[in-house]
């Protein structure tokens, strides 16, 4: 890092941070005046769609002390919608299960409390900018057609002009959905979706004879669509009969300098769902009977295309003995195929205990066993320099875990737990060593070092644990978490990709009501790639404000990187060093 850019960081900062003295002092001024008013004024009244409106508010930025789901990592990779931006009645079962475990992300800042604006009426949006011409937006609107009728729409938006300069590494993720609820009677639901996705980015996987990265171009277009309904015909909150059906197709586009690289693959998939829920005759005791079935498809760039598909019929219990012990359980069997494996018959469990010992103490006790069958699309929201030239097969998961969450005062938790899963067929990366023009002098030889997929049993034992304390509530807070875990492919070499230590830590500042600050770390530990040799770890800072102009208007800047460090997620992709960010809230 020379001085020149050395200085145009610190006049960035100097600039973001001076503009939050003086919001700070203005707003600072404004609020004695506003308290004031406040209490010579009535709460508004309350529309039963501003409870969704908020729901899904604090949904999209979510507090500093919401506890992870310990063993899972709740924080997708940038180039990826994040599932926490999901519309409010989405199953949330169904986002923890597609949750990534043991991968890595590009580390970003974490998510806070927003201020201390009015309930928004309709939606809100948040709409920003980064250098790199990075433009960001998360938009989100609710109306009410009628008494009976509900509908929602969402925009979110990710792109970058780049930031290398010897390779073009533009990228866009946009994604737009339309959700509505139907009241058809006082116990009957439907609930519909539909929406489409827009991605784009290059690859840089060229190699040149003597090593060097290749000029060549080669850039993949991604779009995408789905929709579905879902049927609820409730008897109580906890029983009735619920029927759901939704689809997805993807279409990926390939385009290059090299005729050998271009082409197009196509995906396709659809879920169903019918479950019978009925309470039994003690306290919160629920049994359920479902039947879930996937099925789909996947044509590849240059092999046959195959299909495939899981179907699953399982009975579940559920009940809270002695009002201090919930458990839930399940069993059943799975019918599964895949353009690769012969039919596969196996049996499903799913058994969850929570125990709370006394006040300030639970134990958390997990076991399951399940199939699945991963998406095309998913796997190019992780990491967007695959091939998509290989066959896909399923994967069968043992996972057990045990937790402790501890509370020994208000405002401060101390969680930990170890996991263990043991996975059959495991997906993971490898990459590409494929020569284009083996003898060729001109144009040079150029070799393709794009990520291959890759099925092999594995197994990941973790250890994990995470701290939050209210230092003064609502004014200090803090929280840190970390794991390590061993992960391993079947002849015992390390899973590729997949580092074994990480830790975050977050300190967040509420010096008055209309400003937070925040700052945070992270270090990730060494990794190996394909070929077995180390890729070195890295520690990232960063730094947030948020600051209100007025009960509907905020404005908010971010500094990532702060360090200005050289890493890569994807080897052979340089990530972004230092990135400022600048953007507006907007309540209406």
């Amino acid at each position: 890092m020379n001085s020149s850019e050395f200085m145009n960081r610190l006049l960035f900062s100097a600039v973001l941070i001076g503009f939050t003295l003086c919001m700070g002092i203005n707003v600072s001024a404004q609020d004695a005046q506003q308290q004031s008013e406040a209490q010579q004024t009535l709460l508004p009244e309350i529309d039963p769609q501003d409870i969704e409106i908020r729901s899904q508010f604090q949904a999209r930025f979510p507090g500093l002390r919401r506890q992870p789901i310990l063993g899972f990592n709740p924080r997708p990779r940038v180039f990826q919608i994040d599932p926490n931006r999901t519309p409010f009645f989405e199953d949330e079962e169904t986002v923890v299960a597609n949750l990534p475990i043991g991968v890595l992300d590009r580390p970003e800042p974490p998510r806070y409390t927003p201020l201390g604006y009015s309930d928004p009426q309709n939606g809100f949006a948040r709409i920003g900018v980064g250098s790199y011409l990075s433009p960001e937006a998360d938009i989100y609107a609710v109306g009410r057609i009628n008494d009976k009728n509900r509908i929602s729409a969402s925009l979110n938006h990710l792109s970058t002009d780049g930031h290398l300069e010897d390779f073009t590494d533009s990228f866009r993720n946009t994604e737009l959905g339309l959700r509505s609820v139907h009241l058809v009677s006082e116990k009957t639901t439907v609930q519909t979706k539909l929406g489409v996705k827009s991605k784009f980015n290059h690859y840089p996987g060229m190699i040149l004879q003597d090593g060097t990265p290749g000029d060549d171009n080669t850039r993949i277009e991604a779009y995408g669509a789905y929709g579905g309904f879902d049927v609820n015909v409730a008897q109580t909150s906890l029983s009735g009969v619920r029927v759901a059906l939704d689809g997805f197709s993807n279409q990926f586009d390939l385009t290059s300098d090299r005729p050998q690289l271009e082409g197009d693959a196509i995906e396709w998939g659809i879920n169903g769902l019918a479950e019978y829920s009925r309470l039994g005759s003690n306290i919160e005791e629920v049994h359920r009977l479902r039947l879930a079935t996937s099925a789909g498809g996947f044509d590849p760039l240059s092999l046959e295309s195959g299909s495939w598909s899981v179907t699953k019929a399982t009975a579940h219990y559920e009940r809270l003995f002695n009002y201090n012990t919930e458990v839930k359980a399940g069993a059943g069997f799975s019918g599964v195929t895949d353009a690769v494996n012969d039919f596969s018959l196996y049996p499903v469990a799913n058994l969850t205990v929570t125990h709370n010992l006394f006040a300030g103490l639970d134990l958390k006790g997990h076991l399951s066993a399940t199939p699945k069958h991963r998406n095309v699309g998913d796997i190019y929201s992780e990491n967007r320099f695959i091939d998509f030239n290989s066959p896909m097969e399923h994967q069968y998961e043992w996972l057990g875990l045990a937790e402790i969450h501890i509370e020994p005062v208000s405002g401060t938790t101390f969680s930990g737990g170890v996991s263990y899963q043991n996975i059959k067929n495991y997906l993971y990366y490898s990459r590409n060593d494929n020569v284009l023009n083996e003898g060729a002098v001109v144009p040079p030889i150029l070799t393709e070092r794009y990520y291959g997929l890759n099925f092999e049993n594995a197994n990941i034992f973790k250890i994990y644990g995470s701290f939050s304390q209210d230092l003064k509530p609502d004014v200090i807070w803090i929280q840190a978490d970390g794991a390590w875990q061993r992960p391993r492919l079947s002849n015992d070499e390390k899973i590729p990709f997949i580092e074994s230590l990480n830790i975050k830590g977050t300190v967040a500042i509420r010096p008055f009501k209309q400003l937070v600050v925040e700052g945070w770390s992270e270090y990730v530990g060494s990794r190996d790639d394909s070929d077995g040799n180390s890729l070195s770890s890295f520690f990232m800072m960063g730094a947030r404000f948020e600051v209100s102009l007025g009960e509907r208007l905020g404005v908010y800047g971010k500094l990532v990187n702060l360090l200005d460090e050289e890493y890569e997620l994807w080897q052979g992709y340089p990530e972004r060093g230092f990135q400022g960010y600048i953007g507006i809230t907007y309540l209406f």
